[in-house]
C-alpha cells in the first residue's frame, strides 16, 4: 500500500490468472480509421487506446492514461494528436490513425509492450480475485459472530465465558465509546442489528459480492465499493458489494480481508441512506480521527465495526501493520 492508504497492483500475478484476451499481444492491427473523422469501430478504438497507454509520456503517450473503453471521445483524439505532434510535427497531426499508415507504424514501434494498462475487471479473466477474497468469508463470519457474542453478553448481563479475560463492555467502549452514550441499550441494539444483517450477507456471499466490471468505483476506491443500504434494496446488480483490483492486497491476509468485508458490509446494511455513509473516522481505534469520535458517530462508522469485530475474534490487538488510512468505500 502507498503511504496515503491507496493501493497499486502488484507486478506479479498468481499463476492461475488467465491472460486477458483483450490485451493485444503482437502488433496492433485495426480494420478502419480511429480518431477525428474516423469510423471508430469499438474494437479498433479499444486497441488504439491500449497502445497509446503503453507509450511513455516522454514518447508522446497520454498523461494521465486514457480510459480504455472503446469509445472515441475528445481525450482519445487529443492523445492521438499529441502522439502525432511528438513524432511528425504539426504537419502530420490530423488526430486520426488509419490502418497501415505511418501513425500506426510509429505507435507499434513506441509501445512498451511489457506495460499492462489498466482494464476493467472481467469475470472470465479476473475471477481468481473474487475467489481469493471469498475464501476469507468463513473467517469474516467468525469475526462477526465474535462481535455479536460480546454485545449479547453485555445486553443480557451474561458472565464472560471467553478464554480471553476481557470485560466485554470494556472492549465495546474501547471501540464504540458507549460510556458517553445517552442510551447504551439503544446503541447496543443497533450494533447487534447491523452485525446480524452482515451475517445474512455472509451466509450467501455469491448473491451479494461481485467484481466491479464497469468501473463504477473509479475515482471512489481502489479496493471495494458498496452502496449505502444496498442490502435492503434486495441486492439487485447495482446494489452488490463490488471488489476492485486493490482488493488483491487483502487476498492473502485474512484479517485484512475481514476488515475490508466488514467495512463494506456496514455500508451495505445501513438502514438510513441519508447518513454520511459511515466515514466519520478511518483506521484503528487508536488512530487520530478515531479516538475522539462520539458514540453517535462510532455506531455508524464502518472502520469501528471492522476493528471491533477483529479484536473480538483475536483478543487485545495492536494496530495491524497492514492497516493504513484506508480508501475503502
Amino acid at each position: 500500500m502507498l503511504s496515503d492508504g491507496d493501493c497499486k497492483i502488484a507486478e506479479e500475478r498468481p499463476p492461475s490468472v488467465v491472460v486477458d484476451p483483450r490485451r493485444p499481444e503482437g502488433d496492433i492491427v485495426i480494420s478502419a480509421s480511429v480518431g477525428q473523422g474516423g469510423r471508430n469501430i469499438a474494437d479498433d478504438v479499444f486497441k488504439i487506446q491500449y497502445g497509446l497507454d503503453q507509450v511513455p509520456p516522454i514518447d508522446g503517450g497520454p498523461n494521465p492514461p486514457l480510459k480504455i473503453d472503446g469509445l472515441c471521445g475528445p481525450k482519445t483524439i487529443g492523445a492521438i494528436r499529441a502522439f502525432q505532434q511528438k513524432h511528425f510535427g504539426w504537419a502530420g497531426c490530423d488526430g486520426r490513425i488509419d490502418p497501415g499508415k505511418q501513425t500506426l507504424r510509429m505507435l507499434n514501434e513506441k509501445r512498451q509492450r511489457w506495460i499492462q494498462p489498466y482494464l476493467p475487471l472481467n469475470p472470465a479473466t479476473d475471477g481468481w480475485l473474487l475467489a481469493s477474497l471469498l475464501r476469507h468469508v468463513p473467517y469474516t463470519r467468525m469475526c462477526v459472530i465474535a462481535a455479536l457474542g460480546k454485545i449479547s453478553r453485555v445486553r443480557l448481563n451474561l458472565p464472560n465465558f471467553s478464554p480471553i479475560p476481557e470485560d466485554p463492555m470494556a472492549l465495546i467502549n474501547r471501540h464504540f465509546h458507549l460510556s458517553g452514550s445517552t442510551n447504551v441499550q439503544r446503541d447496543l441494539a443497533l450494533m447487534s442489528n447491523m452485525y446480524n444483517f452482515m451475517l445474512e450477507v455472509l451466509n450467501r456471499p455469491e448473491a451479494y459480492i461481485t467484481l466491479d466490471t464497469n468501473d463504477e468505483g473509479e475515482g471512489i476506491s481502489t479496493v471495494a465499493i458498496a452502496r449505502n443500504g444496498g442490502f435492503h434494496d434486495k441486492a439487485d446488480e447495482t446494489g452488490k458489494i463490488k471488489l476492485r483490483r486493490g482488493a488483491y492486497f487483502a487476498s492473502e491476509t485474512q484479517d485484512f480481508a475481514a476488515f475490508v468485508f466488514i467495512h463494506e458490509l456496514r455500508h451495505f446494511v445501513e438502514l438510513f441512506k441519508a447518513l454520511n455513509g459511515g466515514h466519520y473516522g478511518k483506521g484503528w481505534y487508536t488512530d487520530d480521527g478515531m479516538k475522539d469520535l462520539p458514540p453517535e458517530q462510532t455506531v455508524l462508522n464502518c472502520d469501528t465495526y471492522a476493528g471491533f469485530a477483529l479484536e473480538a475474534q483475536n483478543g487485545d490487538m495492536q494496530r495491524p501493520g497492514w492497516l493504513k488510512s484506508t480508501q475503502f468505500r
